[in-house]
């Protein structure tokens, strides 16, 4: 009933499960698991059952991975076995849309990249548990390559059922956080060109204001970083050979596009008849200008350091400049209080692994002498300054920042949510039905 080698697959996989569960890897699954939860709390429990799958991936014991493991602890696999089993390593996680189902199996599209796949059941529990599935519903699933253009789903899956543009724009925006290294794992071009992004975003930073870190108070920020975006916008519109200076009206006539083709495309962007009629005598440069909000605690702040990396994207701290300032003197006197907010600064997920190695090669015998004594550390060495970060649950690595790109199918989803949330707020609420004397029936 199920092809072999997809039923073989499944048997492997429990196999290799079994293992990491044993002994010999609690200590570093067990290690896995917080990291993954101290980091993403909101993981449901569905999504909780997944990491034990997602550690046989990504996992390390030992500098090796559970997969290498397990390879190496079977001497009676056949070759057909390990081939297999290798191929594992290319495993991901995504937000898999259904396209159709089959007799044995789905084909489904990861949301993060619009590719396709064909999912092939290993058992009849796996056939019976996803045949219930609709076309349009989204699960989070890990697949695993079997051969050729075959994939499988032998680790446990999410269901999130059928939802709309506005709910999947949210769930995109939740997966980026609780998956950040599965973004664009099955799309190496997509996930070039995001990071891409971020290196250009900070060449424009630098070329704007003329340094890599910049520390004004909250209101001139919000004013700066306003201005520094409305700049950026006028660079893309230069370098994509538009006039800034002309409204969305112009440019039709322009390019020969009749009146009611014009009326048309604002409709379809779901512009109301007055929204569309400002939109087509308003330049350019004003309409693809969003404002840029900073969060409500930064805006009030008395001082706020913006920081730009070409990988670690763009950063806002508040802390940053006390922080340097206690930094500053080669003899430092920390007082109790002062220590407190160094302990406190190095817990602040926003004060990343950049911002700590910046500090180290800007004032290196001071932070030394802060962390040691912060932590009650007298023999603390700057050379170790990576297990303290990483105590501190901070990766050493980037994520893809949020201000990357998206590839086109995304921003349109992201589009289009907007439009559908703004139709809901300005749609008319219906009346209460009356009721008693007058009523029609």
């Amino acid at each position: 009933m199920f092809d072999p080698l997809f039923a073989r697959a499944g048997v492997l996989w429990s196999e290799i499960i079994e293992l990491v569960q044993g002994r010999g890897m609690a200590a570093s699954l067990e290690s896995y698991t917080a990291r993954q939860l101290t980091r993403n709390p909101q993981l449901d429990p569905g999504q909780r059952k997944l990491l034990v799958h997602r550690f046989a991936i990504e996992g390390e014991v030992d500098g090796k991975t559970p997969l290498e493991l397990f390879l190496a602890s079977q001497t009676d696999l056949t070759l057909a076995d390990r081939q297999l089993i290798s191929r594992w390593r290319r495993s991901f996680v995504g937000l898999l849309a259904i396209v159709q189902i089959f007799p044995n199996g789905l084909e489904v599209m990861n949301w993060l990249t619009a590719k396709h796949y064909r999912i092939q059941f290993t058992d009849l529990p796996s056939q019976t548990a996803m045949s219930r599935l609709k076309v349009g519903e989204v699960i989070i699933a890990q697949i695993s390559p079997i051969i050729d253009i075959d994939w499988a789903i032998l680790a446990p899956w999410v269901a999130l059922g059928r939802i709309g543009r506005p709910k999947l724009a949210v769930a995109i925006g939740a997966f980026r956080q609780n998956y950040p290294h599965h973004l664009y794992s099955d799309a190496p071009q997509q996930l070039a060109a995001a990071w891409e992004s971020v290196a250009v975003y900070h060449d424009r930073f630098v070329e704007f204001f003329g340094t890599d870190e910049i520390a004004l108070n909250g209101a001139q920020l919000q004013t700066q970083i306003g201005e520094f975006q409305s700049w950026m916008v006028d660079k893309q519109l230069e370098t994509a050979g538009i006039d800034k200076s002309k409204s969305l009206a112009d440019l039709a006539t322009d390019a020969g596009v009749e009146a009611e083709d014009l009326q048309a495309l604002t409709t379809s962007l779901g512009l109301s008849d007055a929204d569309a009629a400002k939109g087509q005598t308003t330049a350019m440069g004003k309409m693809v200008s969003s404002k840029v909000e900073l969060p409500p605690h930064l805006k009030t702040a008395d001082a706020v350091t913006a920081l730009s990396h070409p990988y670690w994207g763009q950063m806002f701290l508040a802390d940053y400049p006390r922080l340097k300032t206690l930094l500053a003197p080669i003899d430092p006197q920390y007082s109790p209080s002062d220590l407190k907010f160094i302990h406190k600064c190095l817990a602040d997920p926003q004060m990343n692994a950049f911002v700590w190695r910046r500090l180290a090669e800007q004032l290196p015998l001071q932070l030394q002498t802060a962390i040691g004594q912060s932590l009650a550390l007298p023999n603390f060495n700057l050379s170790a300054l990576d297990s303290i970060l990483t105590r501190f649950n901070k990766y050493l690595e980037p994520d893809l920042p949020d201000l990357a790109s998206v590839p086109s199918h995304l921003h349109d989803l992201f589009q289009s949510a907007v439009v559908e949330v703004s139709k809901e707020k300005i749609r008319p609420k219906s009346q209460p039905k009356k009721s008693g004397f007058g009523t029609k029936s």
